[in-house]
């Protein structure tokens, strides 16, 4: 698990709008539809934890490639509702539900598996991490087309929502903890979905992927390539 600093959250914020580009051009360009390049995802995604779990040392660029995986996975499992015609007064009320009920859960495992982390990374951890893309993609997509913001108003809206959340949560000394943390991820996924859908609108998907790609492995690389984590390998992967 990567420092909880400004980095983290700048990486944090380059991977929602990413993921939300990928996933679109995952289902669209590829032709894979919203379901049927998830198990796909779930392989690489699962690669991507033996790889860290069987590593002499332990990165966080392991770390940051399976977050992009899921958040990936994530922006379709989400534009799936509109598949199945769930309205978003069905679907924003109900991921909101999973992605509490799953901030819970992690609260509980968290204590017993935190050892001298502020943030452990387990099981827990990764499903409320998923529930976290699920809910910013409905919810974004929500602002940006229901409630009648476009997508750059929502992305402004919500990142002015992120900055005070942590400028809240920071100055009490409160914000590696689990509630505060993952109310922020929840923030900064849904500012994602509607920054990413609105540099989509102005370039295209293609160009807006390869963009936003860009972005996120520059700002992965240049604040992670060198950088070790101090838990044993076997923590990023930790079921």
């Amino acid at each position: 698990m990567p420092r909880i600093d400004a980095s983290y959250w700048l990486a944090l914020v380059a991977a929602s709008t990413f993921g939300t580009n990928s996933g679109d051009f995952v289902a669209k360009y590829l032709h894979l539809g919203h379901l049927a390049g998830l198990p796909y995802m779930g392989l690489l995604f699962a690669a991507i934890l033996l790889s860290a779990r069987w590593a002499r040392r332990g990165n966080a660029l392991y770390f940051w490639a399976a977050i992009i995986t899921m958040r990936t996975a994530a922006t379709n499992v989400a534009d799936a509702f509109q598949d199945f015609h769930v309205a978003y007064h069905v679907s924003v009320p109900l991921v909101l539900m999973l992605f509490a009920a799953s901030v819970l859960f992690y609260k509980h495992t968290a204590r017993a598996s935190a050892g001298d982390a502020d943030t452990p990374v387990n099981s827990a951890y990764w499903l409320s991490m998923m529930l976290a893309g699920v809910l910013g993609t409905v919810g974004g997509d929500f602002a940006s087309y229901r409630v009648g913001l476009t997508p750059p108003v929502a992305a402004a809206a919500f990142g002015a929502l992120i900055l005070l959340a942590i400028a809240w949560f920071s100055g009490r000394g409160t914000l590696p903890q689990p509630v505060p943390y993952w109310t922020t991820v929840a923030l900064i996924r849904t500012a994602g979905t509607a920054a990413g859908d609105a540099v989509a609108i102005s370039l295209g998907l293609a160009a807006s992927t390869a963009l936003t790609g860009f972005a996120f492995v520059g700002v992965v690389l240049y604040f992670y390539a060198f950088q070790a984590t101090s838990k044993p390998p076997a923590r990023v992967a930790a079921g």
